[in-house]
């Protein structure tokens, strides 16, 4: 009787343990989702508005412009297109290499050539509200990091700025090394700002605090967190200056990389 009682005592142990494996890999399950969603919502979400704005003012005015006017248009929207469709080949890479835990990947890379592409990939969304980009006067700078999770931070930050900038507005991207240790990366807009309330938990993958933007923008907060968790994976921090009314600096710091 004893030794019945310790096998079904074994057993409740082994069933309860499979139920929390279950519900680990629930919650991971959940986890990706909502990255999932954060990286379509804002690294897909900027090009193809782009695309939709240029592709109205070409129907409107096709039939006013001369053909020179047309064809620029349709070379923006063409640009548009093709972005997106490496951001969705990104997406579908990422996607494998969570399926096989195998989705950071770090080597040295020049971040000066990933901080001109993506600036420049986003330079369609920024003209829509007349956004300037200015960017550093670099050679360059090694980082040892993972591309393709750099880009989705870089390309979540600089649209989140563009989103809260004023028409006519500006952007700077400045870095500067700290210790020689890490590179310090600014991005700073001039626009709406926020309260200290609103900072302070805008990472929190719990809290879904998202703002309309200046020009009545919508979207999810999910973006800002996947990029803290990005940067977490590189060992680095990221957080915000902001005053109402003054603008924000969102600042995140990559591990440097020999030249």
């Amino acid at each position: 009787m004893k030794e019945l009682k310790l096998i079904n005592h074994s057993e409740v142990i082994s069933n309860h343990q499979f139920s929390k494996q279950i519900e680990i890999k629930e919650k991971k399950i959940i986890a990706d989702n909502k990255k999932l969603i954060a990286i379509i919502g804002h690294d897909i979400k900027s090009p193809m508005s782009s695309m939709i704005s240029f592709l109205g003012l070409l129907k409107e005015g096709a039939f006013e412009w001369n053909r020179n006017k047309v064809e620029e248009y349709i070379e923006i929207a063409l640009k548009s297109a093709e972005q997106t469709m490496k951001l969705l080949d990104g997406i579908l890479i990422w996607a494998l290499a969570e399926n096989y835990n195998n989705s950071f990947q770090p080597e040295i890379i020049d971040l000066k050539e990933i901080l001109i592409e993506e600036a420049d990939n986003l330079e369609l969304f920024a003209s829509l509200k007349d956004i300037k980009i200015t960017l550093p006067i670099i050679s360059e700078i090694k980082v040892f990091a993972d591309k393709n999770m750099v880009k989705s931070i870089l390309r979540n930050l600089i649209s989140n700025a563009i989103k809260y900038s004023h028409l006519n507005g500006k952007i700077d991207i400045s870095t500067l090394s700290k210790n020689n240790r890490f590179l310090e990366v600014t991005i700073k807009d001039y626009g709406v700002g926020m309260e200290s309330k609103v900072s302070n938990i805008l990472f929190d993958s719990g809290k879904n605090i998202s703002l309309p933007g200046t020009n009545s923008e919508t979207g999810t907060a999910f973006g800002l967190s996947l990029c803290k968790e990005f940067i977490d994976i590189h060992n680095g921090k990221i957080w915000i200056i902001s005053k109402p009314g003054k603008g924000s600096e969102f600042k995140f710091t990559l591990p440097l990389g020999k030249l």
